[in-house]
């Protein structure tokens, strides 16, 4: 069944409202914590790390990288002055994400990433799952995967994304598929209140249930 990005968007939420709420993205902490970046190694080890590098080299102004377990938390500064070019920031993080971790056999299983200081209509953050690379973007699929440059290939991306998110004559509906599940992640304003709401709501109802079970108990 193909992910309509639904439940990915409802993930992407819970999980970074919980980042929020314990400190932030910049503050998260866990089996490895907080990343720097490295120059590539050869052979590429396809780390967080060489992923950090490879955002800066292709531009993105990554303000904080963090790993908890098997997800990365990533925080950047987008140059982008409307929404056709922030798109385009995500297809470039995307492609980077992919060629430098998950074609290099990266067991990183969800990316969440945070927009700093985002602009009116654009989005607060949206996420990748790693399923839908192995899905509709694998590296069976590569010319020559073993090749593979980090840079030349998102410089190539970019310049080509005119159209990513339509179903234009020639485009490949995988393409399409993976391009509307990363869309349908995206979290605006109105939905990170929504949510804060939610979660103080049952905050709320839970504190409740409390007193009546500790008053039940007296």
């Amino acid at each position: 069944m193909i992910d309509d990005g639904t439940s990915s968007r409802r993930r992407f939420l819970g999980t970074a409202m919980a980042a929020v709420a314990t400190a932030g993205l910049a503050g998260c902490t866990g089996s490895t914590g907080q990343i720097q970046p490295e120059e590539p190694s050869e052979p590429r080890e396809g780390s967080p790390e060489e992923f950090y590098y490879f955002l800066e080299d292709n531009d993105i102004a990554v303000e904080d990288l963090a790993r908890e377990d098997d997800e990365l938390f990533l925080t950047y500064d987008s140059d982008a002055a409307d929404v056709e070019e922030s798109d385009e920031e995500i297809m470039v993080i995307y492609e980077v994400y992919k060629l430098a971790l998950i074609h290099r056999g990266s067991e990183i299983e969800f990316l969440y990433t945070e927009i700093a200081d985002p602009f009116d209509g654009q989005a607060h953050g949206w996420g990748i799952d790693t399923e839908w690379v192995h899905r509709f973007d694998s590296e069976d699929d590569a010319d020559e995967p073993g090749n593979e440059s980090v840079t030349d290939e998102t410089t190539n991306a970019s310049a080509g994304n005119d159209s990513a998110g339509n179903e234009s004559e020639g485009l490949d509906m995988d393409q399409v598929t993976l391009w509307s599940n990363i869309m349908n992640t995206k979290v605006y304003e109105d939905d990170v209140e929504a949510v804060g709401n939610e979660t103080d709501a049952n905050e709320t109802a839970a504190n409740a249930t409390d007193d009546v079970l500790e008053n039940e108990s007296d």
